[in-house]
């Protein structure tokens, strides 16, 4: 049976070590240099996840700041407290409400052609990030039809 030690490789790599004076100073660099890249690439990693979380939460408030004033407006038209030709006065197009918040911007234009089709377009911004929310409907005075 054969004894082995169990510092052996302990031992071998300290006297490797200890007898090239320049390998320990080689060693202790590529230690550093391993745990600095180690360091940036987390860095960056967790920018990039900041970066994309904050984006996903900007298009987020766009979306639900367009859809809830386009379900307020599909309200009040539905309930007859919007009439849409009352907004146009023989233009094409007219802005219902124009909000500008701390953090989302929203506008609410209509456009209208002479068939009695109406196409409400809501534009909602936060922080550079859009979306667009727009409905149509038919009809004229208080009676009016959703097409989409």
């Amino acid at each position: 049976m054969k004894c082995v030690l169990k510092t052996s490789l302990r031992s071998r790599t300290s006297s490797i070590l200890r007898d090239n004076e320049g390998a320990s100073l080689v060693l202790v660099t590529i230690i550093a240099v391993i745990i600095i890249s180690s360091v940036i690439i987390l860095s960056v990693n967790v920018n990039t996840l900041i970066a994309s979380a904050n984006q996903q939460y900007n298009q987020d408030q766009a979306y639900e700041a367009a859809r809830s004033m386009g379900s307020a407006l599909d309200k009040l038209i539905n309930d007859h407290k919007l009439a849409l030709d009352s907004f146009l006065d023989g233009n094409k197009e007219a802005t219902l409400i124009s909000d500008e918040g701390s953090f989302v911007t929203v506008e609410a234009k209509v456009k209208g052609t002479l068939t009695d089709t109406y196409v409400i377009t809501v534009t909602a911004t936060a922080s550079e990030e859009k979306y667009i929310y727009s409905a149509t409907y038919f009809g004229s005075g208080t009676t009016y039809m959703r097409v989409s």
